[in-house]
Order: structure tokens, then C-alpha cells, then sequence
């Protein structure tokens, strides 16, 4: 079964119809800048964005190759059909809106969530269990885990095999005991823990809005790996899978280096497998050297996406047919990556 680790969907109106008559007030609204009125940001950004609270946030990185109804779940049939001429039989699938903050406000936050969850619960009973998705936490509510416990349970009972994380939570790095009381529930639950590519801190969001990308999106997914391995956080909870999602995997071998460094000065063992002793799992993608990487790391680590929906450096549509084809790599290494390590870390048999 071939697994595409990283697909989005794409929010729309649609998205928030699942919120309460009380809710409302909450919901995310759409507007228009003026089409003759040049994007800031490039090509890359639409002229629509999203109203949430005060806050608004440009509908970016929104591929146009794609037929819209099946970009935006409006066909999922389509979507099903467009993966089968892919040959992925399995995809998972991540928010868009979310890569960035929208709110830190704890009952605002709770009806985005739920609304979202939700519609996500609906596309995959729609599509023969082959869109599964990742959960949003509403992490504001930490403060009572039951509340978030109740939301993953949903999740889980309705096609979700994993938990939505960026490096920066809340003003909050990975490592910060707050979110061990979701990493138990996620371990309970027998959900991964994704970092994908993405901020939810606003003052570093907005301290870094023109670099690209890569401080906003790139590194915090890096820094996530390093603070979760120099803290052994991941002993705390052996069961619980970890997953770092859409920045290459280049970066991998001197993040080890820097762990193992540090593990080493504070008088920890350091074994040669510590991915694997860690559950974690890595996205590699075309710009990566992949070869290199099977040489220094291995192959029992490493998954791949296509960025399903976006338009971005790390779309590639074909990826999943390409690597099982093309043979730059051994056909077991290509198996592994495509089909043993996602099924491992998603629980999909």
C-alpha cells in the first residue's frame, strides 16, 4: 500500500459549516482585495485572505494545476480517481489554513478545531478509509486535558492517525512541559505526532514575514527534532510515534550530530540508531540527496509526500510513482520509504 505521507486539503467556506449556532461569531470570513492591486508576496499568494478575530491571513500557496473540485474536496471521487493515476492507494492529509497562527484565544481556537475536525471526519467516510488526516489539538485547552482527550478520541474514531503540531505552539517550543499531557493522549490514542513545516507563534511569524519562509516554516520543524532528542522526551513516552514533515531531510545528519553532542555532554549514552530508537520519521523530497542520505541515515526512517494541493518547493504530484520506477534507489529501500515506514508511523495496515 503506497502512502502519501503529506497531503492538504485546502479550506474553504465549507470548512466551518460544522461550527454551533453560538459559534458563529467565530467564523472565518473571506475577502476580496481589489484584483488590480498587486499580492505583496508574488505570485505565489491570491487576492483572497481570511478574517479570524483580528487577525488576517492571505490564502498563499494555493496550487493552480490542480482541478479546483478536487483540490478543495468539493470531488472527492476525482480525488480519489487523480490518486489512482498516481499510484498512491493511501493519502494523509494536513491543513493549510493552520501553517500559520490564527488564534490564541482558547473558545475560538475550540470552535475552529472542532469545525475543521470534523469536516475532515466527513471526507474520509467518503473516500473508502483512503484520506486519512491529521488531527488539529485545540492546544489552548491543555489546561484541561479532558476536553482535549474527548476532541482526539473523535479524531481517531473517524479516520485520523495522527496530531498536528508546529515547531512554535503558543509562544511555546516542543519542549515545554505543557504539551506532555497531549503527548500522553496522543500516545494513548495510537496517534502520531506531526511537526509539519509551520508557525503558530504570531511574534515570530510576523518578526520573520519576508524571509521565504525558512525561518517561518523550515526551521522550527528542525528545531523540534533537536529539542525533542537533547530533552529525551521521546523515552517519556515510548509508545508514541514522531513524525517531521515537509523540510527536506538534508538537514538530518548534523541535527543528529548536535543530539548526540549534547546527550553525550550531559553523560547519556548515545546509541548509532537514535531515529529508530526514537520512533521518529522524516519527509525527504526531490530537492534532497537522497542517495547520501540511504548511505548516512539508513532507510528505515525516511517517508514521503507531494505536497498535494500547494504550490511550493516541495510539490511533486509524481513522486510516489517516480520513486517506485525510476530506480535511483534499491527497490527495497523505495518500498520501505513508500509503503513499510508511513504504514508504521500512520498505524495504516
Amino acid at each position: 500500500m503506497k502512502i502519501d505521507a503529506d497531503a492538504h486539503v485546502i479550506e474553504t467556506p465549507r470548512t466551518w459549516d460544522y461550527m454551533a449556532e453560538d459559534e458563529q461569531r467565530f467564523r472565518p470570513q473571506i475577502f476580496i482585495r481589489d484584483p488590480n492591486d498587486r499580492a505583496p508576496y508574488g505570485s505565489n499568494q491570491r487576492n483572497e485572505y481570511w478574517k479570524i478575530g483580528d487577525h488576517f491571513q492571505t490564502k498563499t500557496n494555493v496550487s493552480r494545476d490542480l482541478p479546483e473540485e478536487v483540490r478543495d474536496m468539493e470531488n472527492i471521487q476525482g480525488r480519489l480517481a487523480h490518486m489512482n493515476e498516481t499510484d498512491v492507494d493511501v493519502q494523509v492529509l494536513f491543513p493549510t489554513l493552520f501553517l500559520r497562527p490564527v488564534t490564541n484565544e482558547h473558545d475560538r481556537e475550540m470552535a475552529l478545531v472542532r469545525s475543521y475536525n470534523r469536516w475532515l471526519a466527513d471526507i474520509w467516510k467518503d473516500s473508502d478509509n483512503r484520506l486519512r488526516w491529521v488531527a488539529l489539538p485545540p492546544v489552548c485547552s491543555l489546561v484541561d486535558p479532558g476536553i482535549v482527550r474527548e476532541e482526539l478520541a473523535f479524531c481517531k474514531e473517524n479516520g485520523a492517525c495522527g496530531i498536528f503540531m508546529r515547531g512554535f505552539e503558543m509562544e511555546r517550543f516542543t519542549n515545554d512541559r505543557y504539551f506532555f499531557p497531549l503527548f500522553e493522549i496522543a500516545e494513548a490514542l495510537d496517534l502520531a505526532v506531526c511537526y509539519h513545516a509551520g508557525n503558530a507563534s504570531f511574534a515570530n511569524h510576523d518578526s520573520f514575514n519576508r524571509d521565504l519562509g525558512v525561518m517561518i516554516f523550515k526551521f522550527p520543524v528542525m528545531g523540534a527534532f533537536l529539542y525533542l532528542l537533547g530533552d529525551e522526551i521521546p523515552k517519556r513516552f515510548p509508545g508514541l510515534r514522531w513524525a517531521f514533515v515537509e523540510a527536506s531531510a538534508n538537514w538530518v545528519p548534523y541535527m543528529l550530530n548536535e543530539a548526540q553532542m549534547r546527550l553525550k555532554s550531559k553523560g547519556v549514552p548515545v546509541s548509532d540508531t537514535l531515529l529508530t530508537d526514537n520512533n521518529f520519521y522524516i519527509t525527504t523530497q526531490k530537492t534532497d540527496q537522497l542517495n547520501w542520505l540511504l548511505d548516512t541515515i539508513g532507510d528505515d526512517n525516511l517517508i514521503v509526500g507531494t505536497d498535494y494541493g500547494h504550490n511550493d518547493v516541495a510539490v511533486e504530484i509524481e513522486i510516489i510513482r517516480r520513486m517506485g520506477t525510476d530506480g535511483n534507489i534499491q527497490a527495497s529501500s523505495a518500498e520501505k520509504i513508500l509503503e513499510t515506514n508511513p504504514g508504521k508511523l500512520y498505524a495504516i495496515a
